[in-house]
């Protein structure tokens, strides 16, 4: 990424957001406001700006006369949030079934071809997309609200769990296939069953986090 050169708040939010993500800049690492401004080539006001949106998602946290730092990894949150998606993914695939558009279901399937060629932040990337154009289908504000924010968090610990010991992509990318399937015809009793089986068990995440929370 050493490449990008962003000139505004959601170029320099983006950029240190993946970077969070990615592990370049390492749970509970500081982040100094004019540090970030000089390696990026802005002024301070878009870093200021992103870096509080980021508080905000909460991969950030700020203390008052305190540079901020990136969030812990707590393998105990990650649990909790695992079970609180474990319960709205599956509600939202089910209540995508009715609604879910022709051309929402053409960008699945954009993204999951192109999810059978990725790996790594890449895969992670389209996957955090595929899932939330089936939450956006539920047409509920409150429902992409919650699930937003939760994913915010929980892709942090993803990638984290990722980073430890790898993915099964090949076995992810058929359960996409299936809710796709699902949703095409409109079954979202089996969507919601699919999406359920998508996700790791608690155990099995927190079992990664402990490898690599410090």
């Amino acid at each position: 990424m050493s490449g990008l050169q962003p000139t505004g708040r959601e170029a320099v939010l983006d950029r240190l957001r993946r970077e969070i993500y990615e592990g370049v800049r390492a749970p509970g690492a500081r982040v100094v406001q004019t540090d970030v401004a000089k390696a990026f080539g802005v002024s301070a006001t878009p870093v200021r700006e992103a870096m509080r949106d980021l508080v905000n998602e909460g991969l950030l946290t700020a203390e008052p006369h305190r540079a901020a730092r990136v969030r812990d990894l707590d393998p105990a949150e990650a649990v909790d949030i695992n079970d609180l998606r474990l319960l709205l993914e599956p509600y939202a695939a089910q209540a995508a079934a009715p609604h879910i558009s022709t051309d929402e279901l053409a960008e699945l399937e954009s993204l999951d071809a192109a999810m059978a060629h990725a790996t790594g932040p890449d895969w992670v990337e389209l996957n955090h997309r595929f899932h939330l154009v089936i939450i956006h289908a539920t047409r509920n504000p409150t429902l992409v609200a919650m699930l937003t924010n939760l994913r915010h968090v929980s892709r942090f610990y993803f990638e984290a769990a990722l980073r430890a010991d790898g993915g099964d992509y090949a076995h992810r990318n058929r359960q996409h296939r299936e809710i796709i399937a699902h949703l095409r015809h409109r079954d979202g009793a089996a969507a919601a069953a699919t999406m359920s089986a998508h996700f790791s068990p608690s155990a099995e995440l927190r079992r990664r986090l402990t490898r690599v929370a410090p």
